[in-house]
Formats: structure tokens, sequence, C-alpha cells
């Protein structure tokens, strides 16, 4: 979320599987930077951009600035998905520009990582369609926003939705089984956003096979009210 290099940093020390830096919803959307691409590479991590919307321009600079995929957000259609695909692609397979872009992230230099993100009614109604798109590499369901779209109600909280305690878990869990059985199906990877490790765990059980485990912001506050606490007591 801060895009911070000292984050990222302590981040990738950690040697987890990806880091994605949130240019949507992040803090500070000018913090995109090649530095943080080049901390990554050092200790073998790939790097995931989260782009602001499904815009051309934005997915190919982040590419440019070193980034091994991109995640596009509120994805409605295989339509969509097709554009994102193709943003990412050169000429012939693509419509992304050729610039002087950073040569990083090794496989993925020529065939960056695609995930789409599952938010909306309509990218539900269309799952096996978009699962099917050639280029796409996972789908990533995004709950809160997939809970306003279903009825209203964000599932920032997936436990909610596994234990049948939300007021949708029947039509979330509904979704989450067909983006499961939909990547499955076409060999892409099922993913859930998840905001910690027991979260991701589970959501691994439930059959997902890619997950968040940790968001920077959210480290620092539950961290800092933790310690806080035993040093009160």
């Amino acid at each position: 979320m801060t895009g911070s290099s000292a984050v990222v940093d302590a981040a990738a020390a950690a040697r987890p599987d990806f880091i994605c830096i949130d240019t949507q919803h992040g803090v500070d959307l000018g913090s995109l930077d090649a530095g943080v691409f080049t901390t990554m590479a050092h200790y073998g991590v790939p790097g995931l951009v989260r782009v602001e919307s499904l815009d051309a321009g934005r997915i190919g600079r982040a590419l440019d600035l070193g980034a091994a995929g991109i995640v596009v957000p509120l994805v409605e259609s295989a339509t969509d998905a097709e554009r994102a695909v193709h943003a990412t692609r050169h000429a012939p397979g693509g419509g992304r520009s050729f610039g002087m872009q950073t040569r990083r992230v090794g496989p993925f230099d020529e065939r960056p990582y695609v995930v789409i993100q599952v938010e909306t009614a309509g990218a539900v109604a269309d799952i096996e369609a978009i699962a099917s798109v050639a280029g796409v590499d996972a789908l990533y369901v995004g709950p809160a926003d997939l809970g306003l779209g279903l009825g209203g109600r964000p599932a920032a909280d997936v436990n909610e939705v596994f234990d049948g305690t939300h007021p949708l878990a029947d039509e979330l869990g509904a979704a989450f089984r067909a983006v499961i059985g939909a990547g499955r199906e076409n060999n892409v990877v099922p993913g859930l956003h998840c905001g910690n490790g027991p979260t991701a765990r589970r959501a691994i059980e439930e059959g997902f096979a890619m997950t968040s485990v940790a968001v920077d912001l959210g480290l620092i506050g539950t961290g800092l009210s933790e310690q806080l606490g035993e040093a009160r007591r």
C-alpha cells in the first residue's frame, strides 16, 4: 500500500512468492518506480502491480518499470480480460508499446503474468469465458467489492463466507466455487485476497492456490497495537 522502498526491501527479504504494489488503493499513487523492482529482483521475488483500471498506458508503464505482471481490477467480462492481456503483449500478439523497459524479471520479460480480479457480478457471470482467455494466468477474487456487487455487503473477512455467517455467504460461496472450478478447468490459478496467514491457509484448504497473506499498513497497525498492549499490561 505504501510503495516504500524500505518496506519492499524488508518484505522481499522474507522471500514471499510475490509482492504486489497497489496503485489502485495505495496511499501514494506516484510511488511506483523502478527501484522497488530492482530490490525485489535482488531477492529473486517477482513483483506484481495492481493498476488503477484497465488502461493500456498504465499497464505498459508498470511493466516498463520492471513488474513481472499486473493485477487488473473490476473486470466485467471476457472482452475486458482480452483487453488486459492485449495490453501486456508487444505486436503482433498485442498492443503494448516497446520502450526502454527494464530487464529484471527473467521469464516474465516477454510474457508478463496476468491476474484478472473477479469482484463484480459481471465477472462471476462470465467466469468460464474469462478463464478461457489465452494469456490469463490467474483469477483473483476481491471479496469486498464482490460482496458489494452481489448484494451490497462487502466481505472483508472471508472467514465469514467460509463459516456461513456472512449475510451473502451463499452467494459469495457459490462465486468462490465458480472461480475455483473455472480455474481448474482452464489451467488458470484461482486466487483470493486475504489479510493474514491463517486466513490464507484456510483459503488454500478451500481450494484456492494464490492468496495475499499480509498488507503493509495492516501489519504496522496490528503489530503496533499488539506491542503497545503488551507494554501497557
